[in-house]
């Protein structure tokens, strides 16, 4: 049994509901041109998307395809997930850290390394704005971008559904 693709399940469906390419695209917030090259198999599309199209045409566009190649794309996501899972305790361990110094060195007659407040401070509040700002960064999601909810406790992506953990 020959297994259709994903670009001919796009076609077929969307000509089913009797979409345009470029009524498909603005339902999908995507851009004609990946409508397109969905379509015409130029790219294969992230789960990401595949998901949104699939509630936009009501057909399922995940199954029955390659699975092998679905499941490894899973998996390159969950590695991106761990490897920023580690890069943000270490960002935050070196954030609170930093916090802490800040406090400690609040006063203003504490000199770091004979210089006096005015000349490292804002050096160091930058520092601290800087780890912030990189765990915001790291937290989001792989598959489709979007910022993730709890900062340790996540588990899965409530925007595609990508589960990090089985």
């Amino acid at each position: 049994m020959e297994r259709i693709s994903i670009g001919k399940k796009v076609l077929e469906a969307r000509k089913k509901l009797g979409f345009t390419q470029a009524e498909l695209a603005e339902k999908c917030h995507f851009d004609i041109r990946t409508i397109q090259r969905i379509e015409q198999e130029e790219v294969k599309p992230r789960m990401y998307s595949l998901r949104i199209m699939s509630g936009v045409l009501g057909v399922d566009l995940t199954q029955d395809t390659d699975n092998k190649i679905i499941d490894k794309e899973v998996e390159n996501y969950r590695k991106i997930f761990h490897k920023r899972r580690k890069f943000r305790i270490v960002t935050f361990a070196v954030t609170i850290t930093f916090m802490v110094l800040a406090f400690l060195l609040a006063f203003p007659s504490w000199r770091l390394f004979g210089m006096p407040k005015s000349v490292w401070a804002p050096y160091f509040y930058l520092l601290i704005f800087a780890d912030v700002l990189g765990i915001i960064i790291s937290w989001r999601c792989p598959g489709c971008n979007s910022l993730l909810g709890e900062v340790f406790s996540t588990r899965y992506c409530s925007k595609c559904g990508l589960k990090f953990y089985d």
